[in-house]
């Protein structure tokens, strides 16, 4: 089962850096640590021969999560944190002892027992700071640190909703220990692609997984959401995979006009079978990258090789000790794509009106793409400069995020007008 830690409160400090340790125990970060060094700025990273070790965790692969993945390895690349034949040693699979940093490069295979164990061994190898990709593994590194007096710090990304799970309670009101990217939804512009479509629209079946720990709060989300733009949303919830035809029948049969599949960062091994059960209706998804699975129309986010940058972003500013994570905000950055699948679009007897096609930002015809607005292995990567023009750029990045005290003051106090 798992605990969520109680949502804390950043505190507004100076920059605080991280402390490495030599020899056995786990490293972790204490704030009378924090105030001694504060009083002692000559302690850090440059004063100690032990290399930090990254806990680089991610619940499984797919092509789009390969894009988080290699953006986060070219940071680490780009910053000299890693070589080209250490790089090759985690792309093979296998962690990294190296000689400026130590990376337990883990893969949970979208199976929750091995996320959990996957996470308690890197507490056990003593990590300095996580790296989690995905909802799931962000939610299960949380919980196994709720009982630490002095966790370690903990970057999240490829998350659909923090505020729903426990990381977050807003950007700038969070554990002390964490921060990360949010993936950025405007489900009011995902709706206004559904009445684009369908005029008539007036009903949407989504499908969760009963498994999935985030499921609830996705659910829940939609839920206010149809009820707030006024269409009305079923929910069928899987267990196993050979549920989801199941599940899409029995939505089809509640004369649905769309089936939609939650905001997710699980695998995607569902997809084609939701898209064979639903003849008559389209299929969508708030993950632009979904189309390349089969859905009919993809509108929302596209950002995958993004998050991982800005995710490196944070984890690099805090192993060069220039960034204090209490007071760093999570990170959101706005976006919308949408992209449409004519060839699932036809095998479902569904005729995409042309108002849509007019805005499609990607098209699929035919087997084959052409459009902008989704990302793509080999015509994607960190822009051409030098280091010291990156690390002005990423130190600009990095202060946008900064918590001040009146920031959360404002925040607190409207969260707290949310839970009254």
């Amino acid at each position: 089962m798992i605990r969520k830690l109680s949502k804390g409160i950043a505190p507004v400090a100076s920059r605080s850096l991280p402390p490495w340790r030599i020899g056995g125990g786990r490293r972790v970060l204490g704030l009378a640590l924090v105030s001694l060094m504060l009083l002692l700025p000559g302690l850090g990273l440059a004063d100690d021969n032990a290399a930090p070790t990254l806990a680089f965790l991610r619940f499984g692969q797919s092509s789009s999560f390969a894009l988080t993945d290699m953006a986060v390895l070219d940071m680490l690349q780009a910053y000299g944190f890693i070589n080209a034949e250490e790089r090759a040693t985690l792309e093979a699979g296998n962690d990294l002892r190296g000689a400026n940093i130590n990376i337990l490069y883990r893969d949970a295979g979208f199976d929750f027992p091995t996320a959990n164990l996957m996470v308690e061994d890197a507490l056990d190898e003593g990590a300095d700071i996580f790296l989690t990709v995905s909802t799931q593994v962000g939610m299960i590194a949380l919980s196994a640190m709720s009982d630490m007096e002095e966790p370690p710090a903990l970057v999240f990304a490829i998350v659909t909703d923090p505020h729903d799970t426990g990381l977050a309670t807003a950007t700038c009101v969070k554990p002390p220990n964490v921060t990360g990217t949010l993936m950025h939804f405007d489900l009011q512009e995902y709706t206004r692609i559904a009445y684009l479509q369908d005029p008539d629209f007036q009903s949407i079946g989504y499908i969760g997984d009963a498994n999935d720990p985030a499921t609830p709060g996705f659910v829940d989300y939609v839920r206010q959401v149809g009820e707030r733009l006024g269409f009305d949303v079923e929910v069928e919830t899987i267990v196993t995979a050979a549920d989801y035809a199941i599940a899409t029948e029995s939505l089809l049969d509640k004369s649905v006009d769309a089936i939609g599949i939650l905001p997710h960062t699980g695998s995607d091994s569902g997809i084609s079978s939701i898209v064979d059960a639903a003849y008559g209706v389209p299929v969508f998804s708030s993950l632009v990258s979904d189309v390349i699975h089969g859905v009919t129309i993809a509108a929302g986010f596209e950002g995958w090789y993004r998050e991982g940058l800005q995710a490196a972003r944070m984890v690099i500013g805090y192993l060069e000790g220039d960034l204090d994570i209490a007071t760093t905000a999570v990170a959101a950055t706005p976006g919308f794509a949408m992209a449409i699948n004519l060839d699932s679009a036809e095998a479902q007897g569904v005729v995409i009106a042309e108002a849509l096609l007019a805005e499609a930002d990607y098209i699929i015809q035919g087997g084959l793409g052409a459009g902008a607005g989704i990302e793509i292995p080999g015509e994607i990567g960190l822009r051409d400069m030098t280091l010291a023009e990156r690390r002005a750029e990423d130190a600009a990045f990095l202060e946008n995020l900064r918590c001040t005290p009146e920031l959360i003051a404002e925040q607190l106090s409207a969260a707290g007008s949310r839970g009254a």
